[in-house]
């Protein structure tokens, strides 16, 4: 048999697959568009559009004999559209809660990008759907590190209404070309892409300069509450938390990625450190930004998950965006000794980072990896979660 033998009797096999699961994809695209709109609506964002669509047999049939040996994920697709950029992060959180997430498949298409390019952006990821939405329930937050690759999967995209308007035109406008468009219509497509990037950026400037402008005690009239809303935008455009996010990664040497559960956690922190506005929230993060740092390398175990090492000690490794932030909020909340409220990280850890926090502060210019050293030798061990596992330490 040859190549194009085998090739047939693959895209075969996956339009039976295909047919067969047809019905059940069907079911559940509006299940999974409803609870999308249920979980952004209870987390307090208002303004968003959630559409959901299954892969027609055309183009399931065209991908498949495009690449047979590659899994087409995608039968099932779901498109989370935002009015403003900053909220994207926030979002994304909440609507990772609904799935069990294959991390590996994030990408964020902007990355993709020539620094000096302009184009498609759009924050994509495969999910397995858990079953309490496939048998038609409400929805419930999957256990971390859960691998059923028997579930229904869904390829979820999010995007900004402006990103989504001219991915939209541009793909139609290319797909349905005869011939390869000139190199002029490429520079005005690069052009309207550069042009709604900066209108983006002005939406997101607009909305915080409002918030801010509002009373102390008032209610912004953004998504997410203004909590979530705030937090995202900072650690999406303030530049020196995205430079402390790659100086921490790069410390720690580890990929950089999603951790399911880092909004849940860098909320907490933020809470705890009373930075209830984007204002505080800056000011903080510049006050702290450098026992943040410190306190990352003396505490991050880098043999398991950077926030959730006690909770979830079999998932891998990876610094997140936010990474920077949550360690200077933690630092801070922690020097403050207010307690850090609806965290899985447990009680007994929390009072070691304490202690490792005070050293810090108190120790500027004793190196954070000799802290780290000491602190390891002395520090209960990973995935202890019980309070009798702990002990005080003290490093003096």
């Amino acid at each position: 048999m040859d190549a194009r033998d085998q090739d047939e009797q693959i895209v075969a096999a996956e339009l039976a697959r295909y047919d067969g699961e047809l019905r059940r994809y069907r079911r559940l695209r509006s299940r999974i568009e409803a609870d999308f709109a249920r979980r952004l609506e209870a987390a307090g964002f208002r303004y968003f559009h959630v559409s959901a669509r299954v892969k027609s047999r055309e183009s399931f049939e065209r991908k498949v004999r495009r690449a047979p040996d590659r899994e087409v994920r995608d039968i099932l697709g779901v498109r989370v559209i935002a009015h403003f950029e900053g909220d994207l992060p926030a979002m994304e959180q909440v609507v990772r809660e609904a799935l069990i997430v294959d991390d590996d498949s994030w990408v964020d298409k902007s990355e993709l990008l020539p620094i000096d390019a302009f184009g498609y952006r759009s924050v994509q990821f495969v999910g397995h759907i858990p079953e309490a939405v496939t048998a038609g329930g409400a929805g419930i937050e999957p256990p971390g590190g859960v691998d059923d690759a028997d579930a229904p999967q869904v390829e979820v995209q999010l995007r900004t209404a402006l990103s989504d308007t001219w991915s939209e035109l541009e793909h139609d406008f290319r797909y349905k070309s005869a011939r390869q468009l000139p190199r002029d219509v490429d520079r005005l497509f690069a052009l309207s892409a550069a042009l709604l990037e900066q209108a983006d950026e002005n939406l997101d400037r607009i909305r915080r300069h409002v918030d801010e402008a509002r009373p102390i005690g008032t209610a912004p009239r953004g998504d997410g509450g203004g909590e979530r809303s705030y937090i995202g935008r900072f650690i999406q455009y303030d530049g020196d938390s995205r430079a402390l996010d790659q100086v921490v990664t790069a410390a720690l040497d580890v990929p950089f990625g999603i951790v399911t559960g880092s909004g849940r956690e860098l909320r907490s922190v933020v809470r705890a450190a009373g930075w209830h506005r984007y204002e505080a929230l800056s000011d903080g993060f510049a006050e702290f930004s450098e026992l943040g740092r410190r306190l990352a390398i003396a505490c991050a175990r880098t043999a398991n998950d950077l926030v959730l090492a006690d909770a979830e000690p079999q998932r891998p490794a990876r610094a997140f965006r936010g990474i920077g932030t949550y360690w200077t909020a933690l630092g801070a909340a922690l020097l403050g000794g207010e307690p850090i409220r609806e965290s899985r990280v447990p009680d007994g850890r929390l009072a070691e980072y304490r202690a490792v926090a005070a050293y810090l502060y108190a120790h500027p210019d004793v190196s954070a990896l000799e802290v780290r050293s000491r602190y390891g030798a002395i520090a209960a061990p990973v995935g202890s979660s019980a309070d009798e596992q702990f002990s005080p330490i003290s490093l003096d």
